[in-house]
C-alpha cells in the first residue's frame, strides 16, 4: 500500500517531531536505526518498506526527511506442518487408491515489486515468523531490496518474560534514533525465539551490519544487501 508521503510533498525547514509519551521503557533508543536513516539521506529519492503495524506518525516523519513510504504489515505464516493426505480417485497398477499429496503452507511472500526499496523495516515481525520458515522471509527482503539497501529488526531473546508482547508491537518514531514500542490489541499470536546464527543463516543475502542488546533485552540488527557478484 502506498502512502502519499515523498520527499516532494513534504514541507520546508525543521521536520516536527512526535511528543514522546511517558511509557518508561517503551520508549527505545535504536543507534542502528539512525545509522540507516543516515544512510538513506544519502540517496536521491530512497524508497522505504515499513512491515510492522501502520503508525502515522512513523510515515509521516519518514516522508518529512524525504523518503517515499510504503506500508505492508507481514502477515505471519503457518508453521508449515503437512495437512494428513487425503484418498485421491487415482489408482496405481497395483489398483490401489494414490493417496493426494499433502497441501503445503502458503509460501510467505511481500506484495511488492522487485528491486524497489533502499530500506525495510521489519521492526519485531521476524519473530512471528517460523524458524523453518526465515529463508523464504530473506529470500523476499533480497526480491525486493534494491543496491544499496539495509534492513532494520529486533527480535527477542525470550518470551518468558510477561511484558513480551504477543503480537507484533508498533514503532513510532520520536527522532532519528529513538521510538516508541506501542502494543497492539488482537488475538494472541505464537512468537519465536530466533537463534542470532539462525537469523544470520536464514537471511544469507543480507550481511549483518551490526547487533546490539537492547535495556529490554530485544536485539537490535543493522543487515545491509550484500552486493552480487560481477
Amino acid at each position: 500500500m502506498r502512502f502519499p508521503w515523498s520527499r516532494d510533498q513534504a514541507a520546508p525547514g525543521t521536520v516536527a517531531r512526535p511528543v514522546p509519551s511517558q511509557a518508561g521503557d517503551a520508549t527505545l533508543r535504536c543507534p542502528g536505526l539512525g545509522k540507516i536513516l543516515d544512510k538513506l539521506s544519502r540517496i536521491d529519492r530512497p524508497e522505504v518498506l515499513d512491515l510492522g503495524p501502520f503508525c502515522g506518525d512513523t510515515a509521516v516523519y519518514l516522508a518529512g526527511h524525504g523518503l517515499r513510504v510504503s506500508v505492508e504489515e507481514l502477515v505471519p505464516p503457518r508453521e508449515g506442518v503437512p495437512a494428513a493426505p487425503r484418498a485421491s480417485k487415482d489408482k496405481g497398477k497395483d489398483g490401489k487408491v494414490k493417496p493426494e499429496a499433502a497441501p503445503r503452507s502458503p509460501t510467505l511472500r511481500i506484495e511488492q515489486p522487485d528491486a524497489k526499496f533502499h530500506a525495510v523495516l521489519v521492526w519485531e515481525a521476524c519473530d512471528f515468523v517460523p524458524t523453518p520458515r526465515l529463508p523464504e522471509l530473506g529470500a523476499e527482503l533480497c526480491r525486493v531490496l534494491t543496491d544499496p539497501a539495509w534492513v532494520y529488526l529486533l527480535s527477542v531473546g525470550n518470551t518468558e518474560d510477561p511484558r513480551v508482547p504477543s503480537r507484533p508491537p508498533r514503532y513510532r518514531m520520536i527522532d532519528t534514533e529513538h521510538v516508541e514500542r506501542m502494543l497492539v490489541e488482537g488475538p494472541s499470536l505464537k512468537r519465536y525465539v530466533h537463534n542470532p546464527r539462525d537469523i544470520e543463516r536464514a537471511l544469507a543475502g543480507l550481511a549483518v551490519q551490526g547487533i546490539q542488546l537492547q535495556r529490554n533485552q530485544l536485539r537490535e540488527f543493522v543487515l545491509q544487501k550484500r552486493a552480487k557478484n560481477p
